[in-house]
């Protein structure tokens, strides 16, 4: 239940590696954009696609204040919401909601990796956190339920 700390985007980015390589159900993010996490990385790639294809109930919701470059900049990711939109979910924010300071990503009700300031790569790991998960979630489904329509993969929406 102790927290790791990270400082450098590629610490940060070593964290959300962890969190979900634990992650065998659900994964949630909430971010400004999806620019620091680098999802078109292969390994990271292959990781998300995996926990897709495992199915039985398994869910990735990805919660951005921005939206537009998703589909400009990650094709890799646009696939998997192409070929798995039942599993894959990526939202944006209501305009008119206020929006959180901090970034987390959160796995299973236990793992948090958490950044007080989104726009700073800076934060921590902690694993193995239920109380401090489970407060995240909360906020995050309050959003979750606010967001605007989900991304489609596809130029018409179908």
């Amino acid at each position: 239940m102790s927290a790791s700390p990270f400082v450098t985007p590629s610490e940060c980015r070593a964290a959300f590696d962890a969190v979900l390589a634990r992650a065998p159900r659900e994964l949630r993010l909430y971010d400004r954009d999806l620019d620091l996490w680098r999802l078109d990385d292969a390994t990271r790639h292959a990781a998300l696609r995996a926990l897709c294809v495992a199915g039985g109930g398994r869910r990735i919701e990805c919660l951005l204040d921005d939206t537009t470059h998703v589909a400009r900049t990650l094709p890799r990711l646009m696939q998997l919401i192409r070929d798995f939109s039942h599993v894959l979910v990526v939202r944006q924010v209501d305009p008119h909601a206020p929006r959180p300071d901090h970034a987390c990503v959160l796995a299973n009700r236990h793992d948090v990796v958490f950044r007080a300031d989104k726009n700073a790569p800076q934060g921590a790991l902690h694993l193995d956190d239920p109380a401090r998960a489970i407060a995240l979630h909360q906020a995050f489904e309050a959003l979750w339920q606010r967001a605007q329509a989900p991304l489609s993969a596809t130029t018409l929406g179908l």
